[in-house]
C-alpha cells in the first residue's frame, strides 16, 4: 500500500518537476533574448540617431540640440538637403571614390599575401617555418603609432607620398589574415594533397585546384574584416596623404567635425550615415560565410 502511494506521488511529481524545469528554461531564454536586444539597441542607437539627424535641416540640427527632447532625435520636417550639400558642395563622391580605391587595393593585397603565406605555413615544410610564423604573429602586437615615423620615412623615401599606393602598400600583409588562413588550410586533410600528387599535380595546382576551393568561408571572413579595417582607417591616411583631392572620406569627415562653421553639422551627420552603409551591406552579405569561416579556422 505504502509503495503504491509513493509510486503515485512520484508520478504526480514528475510533470510538476518538468513544468518547473521548462519555466526555468523559458526564464533563462527570456533573459538571454532581452540581453541581446539591449546590446543590439546600444550599438544601433548611434547609427539610427545619426541617420535621423541627417534628415534635419541645418537650422533644425542646431535648434533642437539643447535641451534634449523628442525633436532632438526625430526630424520635424525631413529633408535631403544635407545629402545634396554633401555631394554638390563638398565633393563627397570624390572622397568616397578615394576610400574605395584604398580599401579595394588593401583587401586585394591582404587576401593574396594571406592565402599564399597561410598555405606555406600550413602545408609546406621548410627550415625555420614555425619560427618565422611565430615572428609574424608577434608583429600583430606592434601598434601603428610606434612605427608611424619610420614607416613614413620609408614610404616618403620611395616617392609614394600623396599617392594611392601609399594608402595600402604598407599594409599589404596582415598577421591576422595569415593566421586565419594558416589555421584554415591546416584543417584540410592531407590525403587530398597526396591524391592530387598521385595524379601528377604540382604545388601550385594543388593550391589553386584543391586548397583554395575548400577555404571560401575563411576568404569571405578575411575580406569582410579587412574591408572594415581599411574603410575605417584614419591615422595613416591623415599622415601620408597631403593632397586633399586624394584624401579618404574618414579624414574629410573629421575635418568637418573640427570646423568652426557649425552650419556643417547637417552634412556631417549625412556623411556619417552614408559611410556606414557599405559596412552594413558587406556585413549582411558575408555574414553566413563569416560565421562558417571562424568555425572552420578554429578561432572561437
Amino acid at each position: 500500500m505504502t509503495e503504491n502511494i509513493e509510486t503515485n506521488m512520484q508520478t504526480l511529481a514528475q510533470p510538476a518537476a518538468a513544468s518547473a524545469a521548462g519555466e526555468k528554461r523559458d526564464f533563462v531564454s527570456w533573459i538571454g533574448t532581452g540581453s541581446l536586444l539591449l546590446i543590439t539597441f546600444l550599438f544601433a542607437f548611434p547609427v539610427v540617431w545619426a541617420a535621423l539627424t541627417s534628415l534635419k535641416s541645418t537650422a533644425s540640427v542646431i535648434a533642437t540640440r539643447y535641451p534634449l527632447s523628442f525633436w532632438s532625435f526625430f526630424p520635424p520636417q525631413p529633408t535631403l538637403e544635407n545629402y545634396a550639400s554633401l555631394f554638390n558642395e563638398l565633393k563627397f563622391g570624390q572622397y568616397i571614390m578615394n576610400t574605395a580605391i584604398a580599401s579595394g587595393g588593401q583587401v586585394a593585397l591582404v587576401v593574396l599575401t594571406s592565402t599564399l603565406a597561410g598555405y606555406a605555413f600550413a602545408r609546406l615544410r621548410f627550415p625555420g617555418r614555425d619560427l618565422i610564423f611565430g615572428l609574424t604573429l608577434l608583429t600583430a602586437f606592434i601598434p601603428l603609432e610606434v612605427i608611424l615615423v619610420p614607416l613614413y620615412q620609408v614610404v616618403s623615401g620611395l616617392g609614394l607620398t600623396s599617392t594611392y599606393p601609399a594608402l595600402f602598400l604598407p599594409f599589404a600583409a596582415q598577421p591576422f589574415g595569415i593566421y586565419l588562413m594558416r589555421q584554415t588550410f591546416a584543417q584540410i586533410p592531407r590525403e587530398l594533397d597526396d591524391a592530387a600528387r598521385v595524379d601528377g599535380a604540382g604545388t601550385w595546382r594543388i593550391f589553386f585546384r584543391v586548397a583554395l576551393p575548400n577555404v571560401k568561408p575563411a576568404l569571405a571572413t578575411l575580406v569582410l574584416i579587412q574591408f572594415i579595417w581599411s574603410w575605417n582607417a584614419y591615422l595613416w591616411p591623415l599622415v601620408i596623404m597631403q593632397d586633399p583631392n586624394k584624401q579618404i572620406v574618414q579624414v574629410m569627415l573629421a575635418g568637418l567635425k573640427s570646423s568652426p562653421n557649425y552650419s556643417l553639422d547637417g552634412p556631417l551627420f549625412a556623411g556619417l550615415t552614408f559611410v556606414t552603409v557599405p559596412l552594413i551591406v558587406t556585413a549582411i552579405v558575408l555574414q553566413r560565410y563569416y560565421v562558417r569561416g571562424l568555425m572552420t579556422s578554429g578561432i572561437r
